[in-house]
């Protein structure tokens, strides 16, 4: 197999993969894993949210975190709760299942630094996990005993023949009876290199900083995310992690913070609460990519054989990593999914629906 992608997907897959003895080469055209989107992931992981297809995927990805990571020294993952902020109309129209409704007084007693005026009830996710990106990436590659990858090799061509798929990169030439595509923003991109017609796959711009603040506040804070807005969280005693949850949509690239952006995202964030910001100690710009419905993609070209799609995750990618990738290695090694997942959600997420 040929997984094309190293972030939370592509290694996902190649772990799951190698488990089921399959012989792995994963192609990543940068210098390291997980370089773009999923080295720049908020780490939260959101029980209930988005579509029915990522709702049941996270579900199945936490139990099985949370099973797998017993045996490890120090887990990669654990309980953050996370609570969505407004008024009782925004909460009543945007609240997912899972969530426990606040009243005024119950979401001040949560995060007392918000200005009471603005905010007057909330839902709060009590099953929601905060993650380490690069203790789980880790993890995943260790536990990999056939996943061989090669980094800094960019794919720049392909073609069929007898059944079987040569891959030349910048370095090499690799031959495999199946290609996985999990490139991320250049999903589409790399599927026009094997001749694949496009999925129309968006990149949409996320830029996110760590914030100096001008008071402690415990690690045990809940996530905050305000309606239709900017979320923040705890990542240090003196310290947010903070996004302005922007949605641009934007060329595949390496994408960089813009200075307005975590600006005014400096000016509500003050304008809500009682919080100073003392200044920026880090920011990035990730790109999250969607699928014109914003379900993500998962199965086999409708057209092309041997192209597999695993791809379009959105802001999902870590909270449906382990689920997307047992259901794309049924799909691949077996050729069905199995009965550990609904056939809604195999249908939801399969791309023949966007051609």
């Amino acid at each position: 197999m040929i997984i094309i992608g190293g972030g939370i997907a592509g290694v996902s897959l190649g772990a799951e993969l190698s488990k089921r003895g399959q012989a792995v080469t994963l192609l990543e055209a940068e210098d390291q894993l997980a370089y773009h989107t999923s080295g720049r992931s908020a780490q939260q992981l959101v029980l209930g949210y988005g579509p029915p297809a990522v709702r049941e995927l996270t579900d199945l990805t936490v139990d099985m975190l949370l099973e797998r990571q017993q045996v490890l020294d120090e887990p990669v993952a654990w309980p953050s709760s996370f609570m969505m902020v407004g008024t009782e109309a925004e909460i009543e129209a945007h609240a997912y299942p899972g969530q426990v409704r606040q009243d005024q007084p119950a979401v001040h007693q949560l995060l007392p630094e918000l200005r009471s005026e603005r905010f007057t009830a909330g839902a709060l996710d009590e099953r929601s996990l905060r993650t380490r990106a690069d203790a789980m990436i880790s993890w995943l590659v260790d536990d990999a005993e056939h996943l061989d990858i090669h980094l800094g090799e960019p794919v720049t061509g392909a073609q069929r023949t007898n059944g079987a798929w040569q891959v030349t990169t910048t370095k090499a030439t690799y031959q495999s009876d199946v290609v996985i595509n999990a490139a991320g923003a250049w999903a589409d991109e790399v599927a026009q290199r094997f001749d694949v017609s496009p999925l129309g796959l968006t990149p949409l711009r996320r830029t996110a900083a760590i914030l100096g603040i001008d008071r402690p506040i415990s690690a045990d804070r809940c996530m905050m995310m305000k309606v239709d807005g900017y979320y923040y969280r705890y990542e240090a005693h003196d310290a947010i992690l903070a996004s302005p949850q922007e949605a641009e949509p934007s060329p595949a690239e390496d994408a960089q913070p813009r200075a307005n952006d975590i600006d005014d995202l400096i000016q509500e964030i003050q304008a809500d609460t009682t919080l100073h910001i003392t200044g920026v100690r880090s920011a990035w710009t990730g790109l999250r990519t969607e699928a014109a419905d914003g379900v993500p993609v998962v199965g086999f070209d409708d057209q092309q054989p041997g192209f597999f799609w695993l791809a379009g995750q959105s802001g999902y990618g870590f909270q449906t990593s382990l689920g997307f990738a047992r259901l794309a290695c049924d799909l691949i090694v077996d050729g069905v999914a199995g009965p550990w997942v609904s056939a809604a959600s195999v249908t939801a997420l399969a791309p023949g629906r966007l051609r």
